[in-house]
This record gives structure tokens, C-alpha cells and sequence, in this order.
């Protein structure tokens, strides 16, 4: 009560002394304010934004055919009043979900239903800054298959890589010597490596995005689980408040306890602006924990290493002294919940004296370009049909 008379003041002392009304202090409760989904057939991944953390509960119900209410996800946030643009039911019809409604179920509880059309299962989890949750459907494809005569082998699909310029529109990421931004240097990478792969292998490149948009992380990854890309590679440029750090270095999904990681890992999932971004051994770590898919963690640390090695390889060439920092595992909002091999490459320093000022340059894009590429047609050759052959 002391902190409330020196917060308030005099009229917090009269407040507090009728306890009915204490609750007039209370800060205003987080609003849901978004809800956004990306469908395919048999995957929707629904985003739901609030404008700040609540407490959630999921759960499914079984179809009631007398009240003609069908197979439904329930989602309550509390405590938590609904935006007024939010009233208004959300039509999918994608093949799993009919539509999205949501209500004030209570004075502090805003729910959102999910009616279902078909579901195999579904995942949720919250990411930070803003806070949204996330909920991951997944069903049987209703697509109409043709058959194909016995004696006549269908013809291979080209594998689908996923190409993910970190960052972008109103996101610059780091920014690097005399002023380059991280958007714009893993673009142009991402754009050479795309021509090399398309050019020399016989594989679809599939992009996040291609010119400088803004994405956000959890749609990144939604693409390509609805694209059904064999393989998904984040591009981006490396930063330090030591100006002497440089190298090259490669991640998978993981928790660490590593603290420059865990550094990297908030600036990259966009939470270095929190005073306590969600750390190791919080909510997050668990998160993380649940949503590694362990039959692909095994591709995307192979993958890891694939990559770094072949990058090296070519960067060392443009920059003799380029230090191998190596493989590393870390807590990437842009990774969780990919249903496929999943790297997120630092390509090199933008705020190291050197390697800030060879990112700018044609020749250095370029073996960055040609490594990604050669890691990348080394894995397909030799991992991708032994781990489809599993």
C-alpha cells in the first residue's frame, strides 16, 4: 500500500482505503487487437496479436450435430477485453479451418474459436514483441490425387528451397561501417544464391521475400511450411559492440545457455528493446524445447555444419584471416515450428572494419553466394535421399 500512496498520491490513499474499488488502479488489460492466418490445404498457421502478455488456455471440442456447432479450438486470454475490430467473424474455408469467431466470453476474458473443418492436430505458442500467440493446424490434404498407371513411375519433384532474407521494410537490422544495413546485404546474397541454385540444380528457390518489405518472423516459417519446402536457410549479417569480432557461424534450433547467443538471438527475434527479454530457463526455452521437431533436428545440424564448412571455404578466399566460429545451436523465433531442415547462416560482421567494408562489394557477395550454394548441393546430393529413405 506504501508503493501505491507514492505512485498515486492522495487519491490512491482514498481508493485504497474502500477495497471494493482498489481495482480502479489496476493497469488496463491487454487488448486482443489482430488476428491474421496463412492456409493451405493441410496446414493454417493463425496469428493472434495482443497489445500486450496475458494468460491463455487452448482446448478442443468435439462437434455437437444437434446445435450444429462442429469440431472447434477454443482459445481464452484473460485477462483480456477484445478490440472493437474484432467483432466480426473471419471466413477461411482453406480445407481445414471454416472460420475464426471471437467474443468477450467474460468481463476479462476474450475468446477466439477456431471452427474446423478437418484436423489432425494442432500446437500452440506464444513469441514476444509483440506478443502474439501461435496456433499451428494440421490436417489431411483434400486435393484430388490421379492416379497414375502401375507401370509408369511418376516423374521426381525438384526439391523446394526456402531462401529467408533476414529483416526488411521498416526492420534494418544491423547496421554495419558507414551506415550498411543487414536488409539490404542479405537480399542481394539471397538473390545471388537463388539464380546459383535455380541456374545449376534442378530445384524450385522459393523466397520469404524479395524486395525490401517488412515480414513478420512467424510468417516466415509459415511459408514454408505451406509450401512444403524441403529445406529452409535464414540469411543474415552479423553485429558486435567489439569492433575486433569477425567470422563466419551457422545455427540450428536449440536452448543454450551461451549468453552472446542468447544476445544475438534477442536482437535477431526483435526483443533487444525489453529490459528482460524472455531468457533461459523461461517460457521461451520451453517453447523451444516443445517445438523442435527432433525426426528434422538431426538434417538441420548436419545441414549446419554443411553450410559453415563450404562457407568458410569461399570466404577465406575473399578474407584470409576470416575466423570459423562454428556451428552453434540457438533459441531463433524464425527457425520454431519449421516441419523441415532449418539453418539461420551469419554470413559475416557488419561492424568488423574488414568485413564491413567487403559486404559492400560484388566479389564478397559472391562467395558468400557460391559457399551457400555448394553447402546447399552437398546436402541435397547426400542427405536429403538418405534421410527420405528413413
Amino acid at each position: 500500500m506504501v508503493g501505491g500512496v507514492f505512485r498515486w498520491g492522495l487519491g490512491a490513499v482514498l481508493l485504497a482505503s474502500v477495497a471494493p474499488f482498489a481495482f480502479a488502479l489496476s493497469p488496463p488489460r491487454p487488448a486482443l487487437e489482430e488476428i491474421r492466418h496463412t492456409s493451405v490445404p493441410d496446414y493454417t498457421r493463425v496469428i493472434i496479436t495482443l497489445s500486450a502478455q496475458a494468460d491463455y488456455n487452448h482446448f478442443q471440442v468435439a462437434a455437437d450435430r444437434a446445435h450444429d456447432r462442429p469440431d472447434r479450438i477454443v482459445i481464452d486470454f484473460s485477462p483480456t477485453r477484445l478490440a472493437p475490430n474484432l467483432r466480426e467473424p473471419i471466413p477461411v474455408h482453406d480445407g481445414l479451418l471454416k472460420r475464426i469467431r471471437t467474443g468477450q466470453f467474460s468481463p476479462t476474458t476474450a475468446r477466439v474459436v477456431l471452427d474446423l473443418e478437418q484436423i489432425e492436430s494442432y500446437t500452440a505458442f506464444p513469441l514476444y514483441s509483440p506478443y502474439r500467440l501461435i496456433i499451428d493446424v494440421k490436417g489431411k490434404s483434400k486435393e484430388t490425387e490421379v492416379d497414375q498407371p502401375s507401370e509408369q513411375a511418376e516423374a521426381p519433384q525438384p526439391y523446394r528451397i526456402m531462401i529467408d532474407p533476414g529483416h526488411g521494410g521498416r526492420d534494418p537490422g544491423a547496421i554495419g561501417v558507414g551506415g550498411l544495413k543487414e536488409k539490404t546485404v542479405v537480399l542481394a546474397i539471397s538473390k545471388r544464391l537463388g539464380k546459383k541454385l535455380e541456374s545449376r540444380l534442378p530445384v524450385k528457390v522459393l523466397y520469404t521475400r524479395e524486395k525490401d518489405v517488412f515480414v513478420p518472423l512467424e510468417e516466415r516459417t509459415a511459408q514454408a511450411n505451406a509450401m512444403k519446402a524441403d529445406l529452409f536457410i535464414s540469411i543474415h549479417a552479423n553485429a558486435s559492440e567489439n569492433p575486433h569480432l569477425q567470422g563466419v557461424e551457422t545455427y540450428h534450433l536449440n536452448n543454450t545457455d551461451d549468453r552472446a547467443t542468447i544476445r544475438l538471438a534477442n536482437f535477431e527475434n526483435g526483443l533487444q528493446h525489453l529490459r528482460q527479454p524472455p531468457q533461459v530457463g523461461s517460457e521461451l526455452s520451453e517453447i523451444v524445447s516443445d517445438m523442435i521437431h527432433n525426426d528434422k533436428l538431426e538434417g538441420s545440424v548436419i545441414l549446419a555444419h554443411v553450410l559453415q564448412s563450404s562457407m568458410m571455404t569461399q570466404v577465406t578466399r575473399r578474407h584470409t584471416r576470416a575466423r570459423n566460429l562454428g556451428v552453434k545451436k540457438g533459441p531463433f523465433y524464425v527457425l520454431v515450428g519449421a516441419e523441415m531442415p532449418c539453418v539461420l547462416a551469419e554470413v559475416s560482421f557488419l561492424t568488423h572494419r574488414v568485413q564491413g567494408q567487403l559486404l559492400r562489394s560484388s566479389a564478397y557477395r559472391e562467395a558468400i553466394a557460391e559457399g551457400l550454394f555448394q553447402g546447399i548441393a552437398r546436402f541435397i546430393k547426400e542427405e536429403l535421399p538418405r534421410m527420405e529413405s528413413l
